[in-house]
């Protein structure tokens, strides 16, 4: 019996709880890209009108990606230990290339020039001309993305007196929830006035890493990748709806 609790001290004494702190610490040098693809059809018939596009200046969501820890769990035995560390990422601008709203700006200008029957103007002064005539405003209400990792310490006590330690991580499909208003007047008249929601999950992706540092990379990168994709959702939506708005007119 000793000689057992002995070797279980041992065991625990190579198997210590990571700390959020640490994982923190990882996150916080880190960067990851934002991106949009275009997929929807060219429009290749006469632009007719210009619509000004306001600045957004809210992009709802926290400057610093932060991590907490969601449990785990701590299997010790004579010869052999496994432990498991779960954790919570949530993102934040600070581990993004480029500001939100200036990826959401982009990502209109580039869908809206592309695919409609109108020229959208990014009116960042918000000084809109006076003949103008079309004005969209633009407000994100809502901007979460989450992902996670998940850490995996396998220990051995070796009989001659070694003891060997297995490591692994991975992390869990990012998920993101997106809501997105806009207003569409002419001269001051409310032409549309509507609320986008999205929720968008990544596929699960059976990727090992052989560290955290890997795993924390991995993470932000999918979660960049979720919200590139729930963005490009609304963004396609709402080009839609005022393509038809301004066909009809």
């Amino acid at each position: 019996m000793k000689h057992y609790i002995l070797l279980l001290l041992i065991a625990v004494s190579f198997c210590s709880c990571r700390s959020s702190r640490s994982m923190q610490k990882e996150l916080n040098g880190m960067r990851s890209n934002l991106f949009y693809e275009l997929i929807s059809q060219e429009y290749t018939g006469k632009v007719k009108d210009s619509i000004y596009l306001d600045f957004i200046d809210y992009s709802n969501t926290d400057y610093y990606s932060t991590i907490k820890r969601k449990g785990g769990f701590f299997i010790p035995l004579i010869i052999f230990n496994r432990q498991q560390d779960r954790f919570r990422t949530r993102l934040g601008e600070h581990s993004l290339s480029q500001l939100y709203r200036e990826f959401l700006t982009d990502a209109l200008l580039t869908e809206c020039n592309s695919s409609t029957c109108f020229q959208l103007i990014d009116n960042k002064d918000n000084q809109v001309p006076a003949d103008s005539v079309y004005r969209l405003e633009v407000k994100v209400r809502q901007n979460e993305t989450t992902g996670g990792v998940v850490l995996n310490e396998s220990g051995f006590i070796w009989f001659e007196g070694g003891y060997i330690t297995l490591q692994s991580a991975r992390y869990r499909p990012a998920q993101t929830q997106l809501s997105i208003s806009i207003r569409f007047s002419h001269h001051g008249d409310c032409l549309l006035d509507k609320t986008y929601n999205v929720k968008h999950k990544q596929s699960r992706k059976d990727r090992n890493y052989e560290d955290s540092y890997a795993a924390n990379q991995g993470c932000l990168d999918d979660m960049a990748e979720c919200l590139s994709l729930a963005t490009r959702e609304i963004v396609e939506e709402i080009s839609q709806e005022l393509n038809l708005l301004m066909s009809a007119r």
